[in-house]
């Protein structure tokens, strides 16, 4: 194991060690009279939950990265164990399971004592739970928890050796718009090995989003694999310092559907056309869609940075149109606002002439837990003005 990547695992599995020392001292006093392992790691669970589920996450990750390197190199190099068993490695575990300590334990016990103790550290924790949960909640709201059939052409086009700090930029904001384990893996990877400061620094803060505690990584403990001496020299001077900021306008999205890949490979199973008075009900709609498999087209989760209401232009007709064409079908949610929406009415028109199939859902099955889709028969919305009838009403 070289030294960097050894001193990186090594201050993780220090800060795991750490962490759970802390912890153990806290919850010391919530231990039952005869406590077992089960009811130390039971105690963790329950008062840190978040912090046991980073342990969790970095088992994986590791896991992972083993499993590569053995079908590379035929060794594993890291050889994490889980959590259960790491946390045989710190100290204070090692102290609470001792046979002085439990004798101690449990000759000061009091069942009294034992429920004030857990009230106090509940008290404590709760609102810290909740307002981590909240985070997370609110960070799973603006994507798709669901991996996108061309997950292996978007990393496959990051990685590729040609691909510019602006391509990569544009390639991350799509990875971003996802949530799936996949997906977390491989921003953790970024997180790790990245050499450009920006890039990996949106997938530090990205991770943070979900709660998934990463290491900042220092630039002096990238490393660079080439023995190119032109390409070393820059990976190590140049390109750690590249910057590039998208603009996020409906132009620049027609510009980049136009002539990027990462963009061109897109396909969706719906597109769901809406009015966005109904946001809270196509949000649950899209959260069962997801845990069903599909794909959606949402403008506010998958164009959100580009389709804003005061940039309304001919380029996001051109948008539009595009996502319709990637998608196989359209979900139109029927309520009294999408009926009145020219919006909806527009890609209602522009998906039947593309002879796709319509289905409905109607607001009231939703809001009921409903989600059964239906072929919508009645052509109610055919106009063939339809476009103009869009531009016109953005115009006042």
């Amino acid at each position: 194991m070289s030294g960097v990547t050894k001193h990186i695992y090594d201050s993780d599995i220090r800060d795991i060690l750490s962490m759970w020392n802390t912890e153990l001292k806290r919850i010391r006093s919530t231990l039952p009279c005869q406590y077992t392992k089960e009811d130390i790691i039971q105690s963790l669970k329950t008062y840190f939950p978040h912090e046991w589920h980073s342990v969790e996450i970095k088992y994986i990750y590791y896991t992972q990265k083993d499993k590569h390197l053995k079908k590379r190199f035929g060794k594993a190099r890291f050889n994490m164990q889980p959590a259960e068993q790491l946390l045989e490695k710190s100290k204070q575990y090692r102290i609470i399971m001792s046979s002085d300590f439990k004798e101690n334990h449990r000759l000061k016990y009091s069942d009294t004592l034992r429920i004030e103790a857990q009230n106090s550290l509940l008290a404590n924790r709760t609102p810290k739970i909740q307002k981590v949960n909240n985070k997370i909640e609110m960070s799973k709201s603006r994507v798709q928890q669901v991996t996108p059939t061309y997950i292996d052409q978007l990393i496959g086009l990051y990685e590729r050796k040609g691909t510019s700090q602006k391509d990569k930029c544009y390639i991350l904001a799509e990875l971003k718009k996802y949530y799936s384990p996949r997906i977390i893996q491989f921003f953790f990877k970024l997180n790790d090995t990245e050499l450009n400061k920006q890039l990996r620094q949106e997938a530090f803060y990205h991770l943070q989003n979900f709660s998934y505690q990463p290491r900042a990584r220092k630039q002096k403990y990238m490393q660079v694999h080439t023995k190119n001496k032109k390409r070393r020299a820059y990976l190590k001077n140049t390109y750690p310092n590249e910057v590039f900021s998208i603009e996020h306008t409906p132009n620049e999205l027609e510009y980049r559907i136009a002539n990027s890949k990462e963009q061109g490979i897109k396909r969706y199973d719906f597109f769901i056309s809406h009015s966005y008075k109904d946001g809270l009900l196509v949000q649950k709609l899209i959260q069962h869609e997801n845990s069903d498999g599909k794909d959606v087209f949402c403008d506010w989760i998958n164009d959100s940075d580009y389709l804003k209401r005061h940039l309304l232009c001919e380029a996001t007709l051109k948008v539009i149109e595009k996502r319709l064409e990637q998608s196989d079908a359209l979900l139109f949610v029927k309520s009294e606002f999408s009926m009145a929406s020219v919006w909806c009415r527009y890609e209602l028109n522009y998906f039947n002439e593309l002879g796709r199939p319509i289905y409905t859902i109607s607001a009231e099955d939703i809001e009921k837990g409903i989600f059964i889709k239906n072929i919508e028969q009645n052509a109610w919305f055919v106009d063939s003005n339809y476009k103009e009838r869009v531009l016109l009403a953005n115009t006042h």
